[in-house]
Protein backbone atom coordinates (compact mmCIF):
# COMPACT_ATOMS: atom_id res chain seq x y z
CA UNK A 1 0.00 0.00 0.00
CA UNK A 2 1.40 3.33 -1.28
CA UNK A 3 1.52 6.65 1.11
CA UNK A 4 -0.13 9.16 -1.48
CA UNK A 5 0.88 12.65 -0.49
CA UNK A 6 -1.86 14.18 -3.01
CA UNK A 7 -3.48 17.38 -2.54
CA UNK A 8 -6.71 15.51 -1.24
CA UNK A 9 -4.76 14.01 1.50
CA UNK A 10 -4.69 15.47 5.18
CA UNK A 11 -1.41 17.36 5.17
CA UNK A 12 -1.89 18.63 8.60
CA UNK A 13 -1.81 14.95 9.93
CA UNK A 14 1.40 14.38 7.73
CA UNK A 15 3.08 17.52 9.47
CA UNK A 16 2.02 15.88 13.07
CA UNK A 17 3.36 12.48 12.01
CA UNK A 18 6.32 14.00 11.09
CA UNK A 19 6.77 16.02 13.86
CA UNK A 20 5.47 12.77 16.29
CA UNK A 21 8.98 11.07 14.83
CA UNK A 22 11.32 14.49 15.19
CA UNK A 23 10.11 13.86 18.88
CA UNK A 24 10.79 10.39 19.20
CA UNK A 25 14.61 10.83 17.40
CA UNK A 26 15.23 13.78 20.31
CA UNK A 27 13.30 11.77 23.03
CA UNK A 28 15.47 8.48 22.34
CA UNK A 29 18.77 10.74 22.00
CA UNK A 30 18.45 12.05 25.10
CA UNK A 31 16.91 9.71 27.16
CA UNK A 32 18.90 6.78 26.15
CA UNK A 33 22.33 8.08 27.70
CA UNK A 34 20.97 8.96 30.83
CA UNK A 35 19.11 5.31 30.85
CA UNK A 36 22.38 3.36 30.22
CA UNK A 37 24.35 5.75 32.61
CA UNK A 38 22.05 5.29 35.30
CA UNK A 39 21.96 0.76 34.86
CA UNK A 40 24.51 -0.77 36.85
CA UNK A 41 27.40 -1.91 34.78
CA UNK A 42 27.15 -5.67 36.05
CA UNK A 43 23.44 -5.31 34.38
CA UNK A 44 25.23 -3.26 31.42
CA UNK A 45 27.54 -6.21 30.64
CA UNK A 46 24.34 -8.53 30.80
CA UNK A 47 22.98 -6.85 27.71
CA UNK A 48 23.59 -8.39 24.17
CA UNK A 49 25.85 -6.10 22.01
CA UNK A 50 23.03 -4.73 19.66
CA UNK A 51 21.71 -3.60 22.99
CA UNK A 52 24.82 -1.62 23.99
CA UNK A 53 25.43 -0.58 20.55
CA UNK A 54 22.53 1.18 19.28
CA UNK A 55 24.20 2.51 15.99
CA UNK A 56 21.39 0.18 13.89
CA UNK A 57 18.81 1.99 15.59
CA UNK A 58 19.69 5.14 14.32
CA UNK A 59 20.10 4.29 10.59
CA UNK A 60 16.34 2.51 10.90
CA UNK A 61 14.90 5.50 12.53
CA UNK A 62 16.34 8.02 9.70
CA UNK A 63 14.42 6.04 7.09
CA UNK A 64 10.80 6.66 8.18
CA UNK A 65 11.96 10.18 8.79
CA UNK A 66 12.85 10.75 5.78
CA UNK A 67 9.81 8.85 4.18
CA UNK A 68 7.43 10.96 5.94
CA UNK A 69 9.21 14.67 6.18
CA UNK A 70 10.76 14.76 3.08
CA UNK A 71 7.69 14.26 0.65
CA UNK A 72 5.46 16.65 2.78
CA UNK A 73 8.02 19.19 3.80
CA UNK A 74 9.22 19.78 0.23
CA UNK A 75 6.01 19.62 -2.22
CA UNK A 76 3.78 22.84 -2.85
CA UNK A 77 6.81 25.49 -3.11
CA UNK A 78 8.65 25.02 0.06
CA UNK A 79 10.94 28.01 -0.06
CA UNK A 80 14.33 28.46 0.38
CA UNK A 81 13.86 28.56 3.90
CA UNK A 82 11.96 25.66 4.50
CA UNK A 83 14.21 23.97 1.76
CA UNK A 84 17.29 24.46 3.95
CA UNK A 85 16.53 23.37 6.94
CA UNK A 86 15.06 20.26 5.48
CA UNK A 87 18.41 19.43 3.88
CA UNK A 88 20.04 20.61 6.87
CA UNK A 89 18.46 18.42 8.53
CA UNK A 90 18.57 15.23 6.43
CA UNK A 91 22.73 15.78 6.21
CA UNK A 92 22.27 16.21 10.14
CA UNK A 93 20.90 12.98 10.69
CA UNK A 94 22.35 11.07 8.02
CA UNK A 95 25.75 12.47 9.44
CA UNK A 96 25.86 11.50 12.44
CA UNK A 97 25.57 7.78 12.03
CA UNK A 98 29.18 7.94 10.59
CA UNK A 99 30.57 10.59 13.99
CA UNK A 100 32.82 8.15 16.04
CA UNK A 101 32.38 10.37 18.63
CA UNK A 102 28.77 9.82 20.56
CA UNK A 103 28.62 13.76 21.76
CA UNK A 104 29.27 14.65 18.20
CA UNK A 105 26.49 12.13 17.31
CA UNK A 106 23.85 13.50 20.26
CA UNK A 107 24.65 16.90 19.11
CA UNK A 108 23.86 16.11 14.94
CA UNK A 109 20.95 14.48 15.47
CA UNK A 110 19.51 16.35 17.95
CA UNK A 111 19.99 19.25 15.91
CA UNK A 112 18.61 17.73 12.98
CA UNK A 113 15.48 16.78 15.09
CA UNK A 114 14.47 19.96 16.12
CA UNK A 115 14.96 21.59 12.67
CA UNK A 116 12.49 19.21 11.34
CA UNK A 117 10.15 19.98 13.87
CA UNK A 118 10.81 23.93 13.06
CA UNK A 119 10.42 22.64 9.61
CA UNK A 120 7.50 21.11 9.96
CA UNK A 121 6.09 23.49 12.39
CA UNK A 122 6.69 26.41 10.04
CA UNK A 123 4.60 24.56 7.31
CA UNK A 124 1.43 23.92 9.29
CA UNK A 125 1.59 27.45 10.66
CA UNK A 126 1.66 28.36 6.67
CA UNK A 127 -0.77 25.89 5.70
CA UNK A 128 -3.32 26.41 8.47
CA UNK A 129 -3.11 30.05 10.10
CA UNK A 130 -5.71 29.13 12.24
Amino acid sequence: MAISLSATCNEPLWHRFGMGLSVLCLVHCLALPWLLASLPAVALAALPETLRDNEWLHAALIAPVLLVSGPVLLRARPGLLRTALVLTAFAALTGALFLESELGEQTLTVAGAALLMAAHWERLRQAHPH
